[in-house]
């Protein structure tokens, strides 16, 4: 992996058919999407934590049994980044029992990964329709019962981005005296080799991951259409506003060209792709791109393979 990198940034739009990503506290007779206001208006969005879980889902499907652990009745992942892909990545937090004669505490590491929420950019309303879900029941006599649930569905461009840690992936940090003066360090868990396929991992999970609520029935594609990850040698979430929608389905250029302009300064490479029929201005998004020295690839999954490529 490349010595002068500090952290990756993604940021991508994706568009998705009708479906419910996640639910909200709905009710017995509502399965109802999670939404937040702005302006006045309703848009659904998807939390980061369903987001991370997805996400680990994808990465989980790629591994063997023994290299991700399965969260225990209270939560709690074993806690173990040099054996544990998914710990490494995401994270964990674990309570140390107290004891006699100890202070007991908690067993913590941040997680490298950072991930936002998948924000839909198209209010909720003018995109949305409730749907009829019977539930069917057979009873021990044989006659088949059921109950109508509401569901609520729509149609929208989400926006989502994670930013990586580099630094810390693969490595634990740690305190060490030097001269009287504590100091953090990190030190590495696994080698270099094993870091690089860590990494790959995210990345085929960003390209891949399908493993999203209510698939059984409303089968959508969620994996990013529109795409710009940058590889950055600072540690900054930036890159997250470059693809802010207007009107009519338009990404903001003048605030994409602000943003890139800035991201790439402090980035050694930045990459980007855009499948059609998403937003109404595409070729002026091309244009501004290119202008801005971003390399432009047919598809996202080119682009994430080159990104992978640059790093390693």
């Amino acid at each position: 992996m490349r010595k002068d990198l500090k952290a990756i940034s993604l940021v991508w739009l994706s568009k998705t058919g009708l479906t419910n990503l996640n639910s909200g506290e709905g009710g017995s007779q509502l399965v109802d999407i999670k939404k937040y206001r702005w302006q006045g208006k309703e848009y659904p969005y998807i939390s980061g934590q369903a987001m991370r879980f997805y996400l680990k889902e994808a990465i989980r499907r790629e591994l063997s049994p023994q290299e991700a652990c399965i969260p225990n009745e209270r939560g709690e992942t074993c806690g173990n980044p040099k054996d544990c892909v998914l710990c490494d990545l995401f994270g964990y937090m674990g309570v140390i029992e107290r004891r006699e004669g100890e202070a007991g505490g908690a067993n913590i590491r941040l997680s490298p990964l950072k991930v936002s929420p998948a924000m839909g950019l198209l209010p909720y309303d003018e995109n949305a329709v409730v749907d009829f879900l019977t539930r069917r029941h057979r009873l021990e006599e044989g006659r088949l019962e059921g109950d109508i649930v509401n569901v609520e569905l729509a149609v929208n461009i989400y926006k989502a981005g994670i930013c990586l840690d580099l630094l810390r992936l693969g490595r634990e940090e740690k305190l060490e005296k030097e001269n009287g003066i504590n100091r953090v360090i990190f030190a590495e868990v696994v080698d270099e080799k094993e870091r690089e396929r860590r990494l790959s991992l995210l990345l085929g999970a960003i390209g891949d991951f399908s493993d999203y609520s209510k698939q059984a029935r409303l089968l959508t594609d969620f994996t990013p259409d529109i795409l710009i990850a940058s590889a950055q040698n600072n540690y900054s979430h930036r890159l997250q506003k470059a693809l802010a929608l207007k009107e009519d389905c338009q990404v903001n250029i003048e605030l994409l060209r602000q943003i890139i302009s800035e991201v790439k300064k402090e980035s050694l490479k930045l990459f980007a792709a855009l499948l059609e029929g998403v937003i109404s201005n595409s070729e002026e998004v091309k244009k501004v791109l290119v202008e801005e020295g971003v390399e432009l690839k047919d598809t996202p999954r080119q682009a994430l393979e080159s990104l992978r490529e640059f790093l390693l």
